[in-house]
């Protein structure tokens, strides 16, 4: 896959995951940018009872922001998100703000791919910026 103008966000199968879209495309559209959306699911945790139904309401959820989205199964989120990073080179990473008992998530896809900007939507769908910009990249917030 080609460097594109795209913002990534990073998504799980839950009911929250519109916000992020949401704020996904608002952030793509300020920046003449592309949008796409990525999930992670388990080896063993994609055949929850509940998941494709999520996944559907995901999907229909990407398509309505005129997004694409892309699903992967593996154990290790963080390494197989940043390998797609590393296809796509998105201009920005778009993921969820971190709750209390949170895993180290957002810092090891930093440790990864240091040089994409990072922001956090927290659930007032209220946008952090993470990461300083790099002079040569010119995102919109």
């Amino acid at each position: 896959m080609n460097e594109r103008n795209n913002v990534l966000v990073c998504v799980t199968p839950q009911e929250s995951s519109k916000n992020l879209i949401e704020a996904g495309r608002v952030l793509a559209a300020k920046n003449d940018a592309e949008l796409q959306v990525i999930t992670v699911l388990p080896l063993n945790g994609g055949t929850q009872k509940d998941c494709p139904q999520m996944l559907d309401t995901l999907f229909q959820s990407v398509q309505k922001a005129k997004g694409e989205m892309a699903v992967y199964f593996s154990d290790d989120p963080d390494l197989t998100i940043a390998a797609h990073m590393a296809k796509t080179k998105p201009l920005l990473l778009v993921v969820g703000f971190p709750g209390e008992n949170s895993n180290n998530f957002i810092s090891l896809i930093h440790l990864l791919v240091p040089e994409t900007p990072i922001s956090m939507v927290d659930k007032d769908k209220r946008i952090y910026n993470m990461l300083p910009f790099e002079e040569n990249r010119s995102v919109h917030h």
